[in-house]
């Protein structure tokens, strides 16, 4: 019950972060930063209950699919969360917010499995989780400003006045700010497979290969489009689009092969 609570607070205050947020989308003042920042901190904190209560269970830890979920999505929200208090993020927000109000409700609906009992402390395995989760979350923030980016783009190419009046931010510090997250984000996860495939045994096992063939190939993606954009200078639609691709890779190697072995199949 206590977790019900609190996900519902949580998504509450998370939608009213949207809903003000959006309301002053092409406002040349942009949102009140105070009031935002007072809506999403609530959030958070309630939102950061939710995984200590989720995750630290009577039975053991809660490390499922839906619980490794809301981890993610909280360090994303609170790194575009900081990220706005210097540089505007007003298309940013309302995504993650909005998201993150979606998963928090969903998630009362999707069982959860408790897959371990206690914490075996290897270095190399929390090593290797730390920095894939990491590069995971980097990444997802270089594709919410591909995505901000392609927007911005397009309304500018058909004269859009609200947009050039708006509180959004310039093109180019865009797209200057999504191309270092996408190379932080790509040496991240050359990281994160290179310790997997050091101190792992099982990289390729029968249960994990579909996992690290889709990591290598969205991990490929990335390689080639930091090297085509740092050396013959890509960019543009081609580029941003290749990024998207990449994520949405990565993101079914993890979260689709457990989403159907855990809530489709029922198993942990």
């Amino acid at each position: 019950m206590l977790i019900v609570s609190l996900s519902l607070i949580a998504c509450l205050f998370y939608s009213m972060a949207t809903s003000h947020v959006l309301s002053r989308l092409f406002d040349k003042q942009g949102p009140n930063q105070k009031k935002t920042l007072i809506l999403s901190t609530v959030a958070i904190l309630t939102h950061m209950l939710v995984l200590v209560n989720s995750v630290f269970t009577h039975q053991g830890q809660d490390l499922s699919t839906v619980n490794v979920a809301l981890l993610t999505c909280w360090v994303i929200v609170v790194s575009v969360t900081t990220v706005s208090l210097r540089f505007p993020a007003t298309l940013l927000l309302p995504v993650v917010y909005g998201f993150a109000a979606i998963l928090l409700l969903a998630s009362l609906f999707i069982p959860h499995h408790i897959i371990m009992d206690t914490i075996n402390v290897d270095i190399g395995l929390v090593l290797h989780i730390s920095l894939s989760l990491l590069a995971y979350c980097v990444l997802i923030i270089a594709t919410l400003y591909a995505i901000q980016f392609m927007f911005i783009d397009k309304r500018l190419k058909q004269r859009d006045l609200a947009i050039m009046t708006s509180h959004l931010p310039p093109l180019m510090q865009v797209e200057r700010q999504l191309y270092q997250l996408l190379f932080v984000g790509t040496g991240l996860l050359t990281l994160a497979l290179a310790s997997g495939f050091y101190f792992l045994d099982g990289m390729f096992a029968k249960e994990t290969i579909h996992k690290t063939i889709l990591s290598i190939v969205g991990w490929l993606i990335y390689v080639v489009i930091a090297f085509g954009h740092r050396v013959f200078g890509w960019r543009g639609k081609p580029v941003v689009i290749s990024i998207i691709t990449a994520s949405g890779v990565v993101t079914l190697g993890y979260f689709g092969s457990r989403f159907i072995q855990e809530v489709i199949l029922g198993r942990f």
